[in-house]
């Protein structure tokens, strides 16, 4: 299964749009979206135009540190995709900043081998227990795409 991860739109639709249109030309079609907050109303708009490449794809959002207008939207969840537990969380409450040590610990006790954190927007791939991806600042043209198949996950990170 293919994902594309972003986060931290931060208002910047034009942005967010021109780097999906030239990621889709390497990705394809994806079975899924995950955004990982600072733009949860900016993703919601979008999802018109993100459907209009992939109709079928499953939509999923944490809200951020800057979504405090956001009601009905977790700041984290777990999510089953190709057969791994995923993990989704902005970070700011894990203090993703100072040290991926919270939320490797939070991933893991949660049952999952994969984390998807952003608020750092430094695009990110590291290992402990846990395998946690940052796919950067979509508001600076960056995103990850993310292959889980029988629960083992490739992660490609891509800048526009």
């Amino acid at each position: 299964m293919k994902a594309i991860v972003l986060s931290d739109i931060h208002g910047d639709d034009s942005t967010l749009r021109v780097t999906l249109e030239k990621a889709w030309l390497r990705t394809g079609p994806v079975d899924a979206y995950f955004c990982l907050g600072d733009g949860v109303r900016d993703f919601e708009r979008a999802e018109m135009f993100l459907r209009s490449h992939d109709p079928n794809a499953i939509m999923y959002a944490v809200k951020g540190n800057n979504d405090f207008a956001v009601m009905n939207t977790p700041d984290r969840m777990v999510v089953r995709f190709g057969g791994a537990n995923l993990f989704l969380t902005h970070g700011h409450y894990l203090r993703v900043k100072q040290t991926l040590e919270f939320l490797d610990h939070a991933a893991e006790e949660a049952g999952c081998t994969i984390a998807l954190y952003g608020h750092t927007h430094c695009p990110d791939v590291e290992t402990r227990r846990t395998m946690m991806i940052n796919p950067g600042a979509a508001c600076n043209g960056r995103l990850a795409l993310l292959e889980v198949e029988d629960g083992r996950p490739r992660v490609s990170l891509l800048s526009y």
